[in-house]
Formats: C-alpha cells, sequence, structure tokens
C-alpha cells in the first residue's frame, strides 16, 4: 500500500491530515505529519497503518481530534514541506541557467557553425530534389499534368521559400544581437509604428 491510498482513506475523517500527509516531501508525504499521526494513534508508521486506525472507530476519533486540535500545525508541515520542494526545484533551474550562460559564452565553430551547416545540407537535398524532378519532367513533360508532381513542386517552392525566411530571419537576429540590439519580433514593429 502506498501513502497515497492512506491519504485517500484518511481524507475522508481527517482533511487536515490528509493534506499534510499529501504534502510534497519524498514520497509524496509529509514525514513530519505522519510520524506525528501515526505515534499520537498509537499505530505502526506506515500506510497500512494508518489506514487500520480508521476502520478502528476509537482511533478514528482520535484521529479527527487530531485533525481539529492540531490543524495550523498539520498545515505548517505541509507548508515547510512545500517550500523546501520549491527551494530544490529553484536551486536546480539556477544550476541550469548557469550551465546555459556558460554555454553561451563560449564561442567556437560547433555552437555557431551547426545552424549554418544544418541550412546548408537541407538546401542542397532540396535543389538535388527539384534537379531530380526537372530532369523528369524535360524527359517526359506529360508528368505535368499528373497531380502527384505538382504536389512535389508545390512543396518544394514552399519548404525552399520558408527555409531562406527562416535563415533570414534568424540571421537578422544575430546581427542584432552582435550589435547589442534585441532582436524584436512582427508584433514589436507593429506597435512601434
Amino acid at each position: 500500500m502506498e501513502w497515497r491510498d492512506a491519504v485517500t482513506e484518511v481524507a475522508k475523517y481527517a482533511p487536515a491530515v490528509a493534506t499534510a500527509l499529501g504534502g510534497p516531501a519524498a514520497g509524496g508525504v509529509t514525514a513530519g505529519a505522519a510520524q506525528m499521526v501515526t505515534s499520537a494513534l498509537g499505530v505502526e508508521n506506515s500506510p497500512a497503518g494508518l489506514v487500520a486506525a480508521t476502520q478502528d472507530p476509537d482511533k478514528r476519533a482520535e484521529l479527527q481530534r487530531i485533525n481539529s486540535e492540531h490543524r495550523r500545525e498539520l498545515e505548517r508541515m505541509r507548508l515547510d514541506a512545500e517550500s523546501a520542494q520549491a527551494a530544490e526545484v529553484t536551486a536546480r533551474l539556477t544550476e541550469t541557467n548557469k550551465t546555459m550562460r556558460a554555454e553561451l559564452q563560449h564561442d567556437g565553430w560547433y555552437k555557431s557553425g551547426w545552424r549554418p551547416l544544418a541550412g546548408y545540407a537541407f538546401t542542397i537535398s532540396l535543389f538535388g530534389l527539384a534537379a531530380v524532378v526537372i530532369a523528369a519532367i524535360a524527359r517526359d513533360p506529360s508528368l505535368l499534368s499528373e497531380q502527384y508532381v505538382m504536389a512535389v513542386l508545390a512543396w518544394l517552392i514552399g519548404t525552399l521559400g520558408a527555409a531562406v525566411g527562416i535563415n533570414v530571419r534568424e540571421r537578422s537576429k544575430d546581427k542584432a544581437r552582435q550589435l547589442g540590439q534585441a532582436p524584436g519580433g512582427f508584433m514589436d514593429a507593429i506597435k512601434a509604428k
């Protein structure tokens, strides 16, 4: 049995206790709340022990008393656990951001050359495809009446146009960054007017 299952059962009788137990600490359980509740009930500190306590009328009444008398303390335990989890996530994100900043400051051929290389490879492959299609049409002009050939041509022209447009836009942004300017988008240009 998992603590999650115990929390569901306890919530029927003691919602504040269930909320504290369902906190974000290890395994989704606020360890301090679990220890406090199970020791007050005199049961094993486990999900099964807690669920068994809800089946006993005396223990259930004690659980409800704990719920009402220790509501503030249980809420504090839950909030402390959530704060600890938030601090852990913040520390992890801070470390990730440090790594990203270090990578951005590192200048090398791989960092600055991968996008143009990928663009050239993509463009060469598209031109190769265009050459094959043109050669096929030159050998058999009746192919122009075929729907799939026209679809390939339309896709080819659209893809090449998009690739060139994206490359021009990204290169313009790179130049703006090199000049110390923050590159703006289409909506920024409209707002400026």
